[in-house]
């Protein structure tokens, strides 16, 4: 099923960010109350809106709390900013948000942002908002490596509810135009052969077109 992320805070972080999971053909809810920087969110998603986050009747009325992930993106430049980080994670909070992701620049509220709520923190100094977006659109990728412009590898993990199948039968270089180059089991790395099956739990690393890949994990996460 196609999720929908929330993003809030469209500042360059929360644009970059607008504009991979776009690319990943995700649907963005882009929040911020700067009218210029929802202008901009535009060009990358139909669905933004002028919000204070910090005014929890607003969040109702956006409807972010239909949202499967939301990640937090003020940049924490200005006191301010972080004060507002704050409040909008806890408002989030009593809206009932699953899944909360928050940007962090200073190491030192990471205790802060987990105990008012905060699933997951994120250092866009530290990683590129574009692998951000590639580990959040599927529960199953656990890393990606961005290879040219049009290649990528990813390495991903089927879900413990995951149907075996063969290789033969699955058919990914034809079907799907990927290659599966490694299966990781029990810590053991295998080459794929016409004899091997993928079973649940297995890690996969799996090359091939950006637009691609997304088909075959999207196949992976239902097949069950």
């Amino acid at each position: 099923m196609k999720k929908t992320i929330g993003i809030i805070g469209m500042g360059r972080f929360g644009i970059s960010l607008t504009e991979s999971f776009a690319k990943n053909n995700v649907d963005v809810l882009a929040l911020d109350y700067r009218k210029d920087r929802i202008e901009r969110a535009s060009l990358f998603t139909d669905y933004t809106i002028v919000c204070d986050s910090t005014n929890e009747d607003a969040l109702k009325e956006s409807g972010i709390k239909d949202c499967d992930h939301v990640i937090v993106a003020f940049g924490q430049e200005e006191d301010m900013n972080i004060a507002t980080t704050i409040v909008t994670v806890i408002r989030l909070k009593a809206l009932g948000i699953n899944k909360i992701t928050v940007r962090v620049d200073d190491e030192s509220f990471v205790d802060t942002m987990h105990l008012i709520g905060a699933d997951d923190i994120i250092f866009p100094l530290k990683i590129a908002s574009e692998k951000i977006a590639n580990r959040i659109t599927s529960d199953s990728v656990i890393d990606y490596f961005k290879m040219t412009d049009s290649f990528d590898a990813y390495e991903i993990e089927l879900k413990k509810e995951f149907r075996e199948i063969p290789i033969v039968e699955l058919n990914a270089r034809s079907k799907y135009y990927i290659n599966i180059l490694v299966i990781i089991r029990n810590g053991e790395k295998l080459v794929p052969n016409k004899e091997s099956v993928l079973k649940p739990k297995d890690h996969l690393i799996i090359f091939g077109r950006k637009k691609d890949i997304n088909k075959i994990i999207n196949f992976f996460d239902t097949f069950i």
